[in-house]
């Protein structure tokens, strides 16, 4: 590949949408989980532990979808903010979906 295809002027805008795309399927994936973890707990005809944690992961998932957001318009901007790289938000979000995912294997085994 050669070098001016890596720095092309068309790439241009590219970045922030490919951040925005990620951010988005995250948010689907943890508001599925929390879907899933609701119709089980319906399905049971009981309230139990799953309740709790489809609620955290629909709240989870709200915050994601409104980190990315405001993410991807950050990386819109002209000129690119300074430093570039994602904050302390990034590793948060992505421990709490971390400890989501072991969450929802521990109630779907109790």
């Amino acid at each position: 590949m050669s070098r001016d295809a890596v720095t092309s002027p068309s790439d241009g805008g590219l970045q922030a949408e490919r951040t925005g795309l990620a951010w988005s399927r995250t948010s689907l994936g943890v508001g599925a989980n929390a879907l899933l973890l609701a119709v089980r707990e319906v399905s049971h005809g009981r309230l139990g532990p799953a309740s709790g944690v489809a609620v955290l992961a629909l709240v989870l998932a709200a915050g994601v979808a409104l980190y990315g957001r405001q993410r991807t318009l950050r990386l819109r901007r002209a000129p690119l903010p300074v430093p570039l790289a994602a904050d302390r938000a990034v590793l948060v979000l992505g421990g709490a979906v971390a400890v989501l995912a072991l969450l929802s294997g521990l109630v779907l085994v109790l």
